[in-house]
């Protein structure tokens, strides 16, 4: 599957039906929703579980008697660190070393399209589930603290965990998901949703999830 085609053709797809389903829309009445959505990230690369923001805006394609299928944008980051044991590379005989302990900082920006779809069947209790390609951004730091020689190359621990190298990685993927939204009013809902994020890349995919809330407009 060659996922960068699939990511430009989707772009191109989902950004004509978008403008056209703005076109046609009734003045002042989109149909479209805005949302934020605040939990975790079950973090890439062995890191471990952090923080995990992102925004959402859906704009609806057409609609049938139980729901509507929406056009998906969601961009997002997250942030997760963890302290692993090293091995130091050592520029000189130093024996008697110890592994030293590193931190490792990650941090993740996600560039979502898809296709959503929406039960809207009862007034307040509303699923939805959603599809599509994305841009995964991986970008990392490590702290070794005082090491003789330093660490270079970057060390096999990190190496074998598929840890990006360098200042970091882009990647394209795939991602699914689920949630439920409960309609306070007409406009305002709040809600939970749970993501699946395939990162063709070793110990790359990942998982996020939280709490949202949002606005229709």
């Amino acid at each position: 599957m060659d996922i960068k085609k699939l990511y430009l053709a989707f772009s191109l797809a989902f950004c004509l039906v978008c403008f056209g389903s703005i076109a046609n829309a009734q003045e002042g009445q989109i149909g479209g929703e805005f949302a934020m959505t605040f939990g975790a990230q079950t973090g890439p690369f062995d890191v471990g579980t952090g923080w995990y923001l992102s925004g959402e805006l859906a704009i609806p394609l057409f609609a049938n008697e139980t729901g509507k299928v929406m056009g998906l944008l969601n961009i997002g980051i997250s942030q997760a660190d963890d302290n692993i044991d090293v091995e130091p590379t050592i520029n000189g005989p130093h024996p008697g070393l110890l592994p030293t302990q590193t931190k490792v900082n990650l941090s993740t920006v996600q560039i979502l399209l898809g296709l959503k779809y929406k039960l809207l069947k009862h007034k307040v209790v509303q699923p939805f589930a959603m599809a599509g390609p994305a841009i995964n951004i991986f970008l990392n730091d490590t702290e070794p603290g005082k090491l003789p020689g330093g660490i270079a190359p970057q060390p096999a621990d990190l190496s074998d965990s598929g840890f990006p190298s360098g200042q970091g990685n882009a990647e394209l993927g795939l991602f699914i998901g689920a949630g439920v939204d409960f309609n306070v009013t007409e406009k305002l809902f709040v809600g939970v949703e749970g993501k699946y994020n395939w990162v063709d890349r070793t110990n790359g995919s990942f998982g996020t999830y939280g709490l949202r809330g949002g606005v229709r407009f």
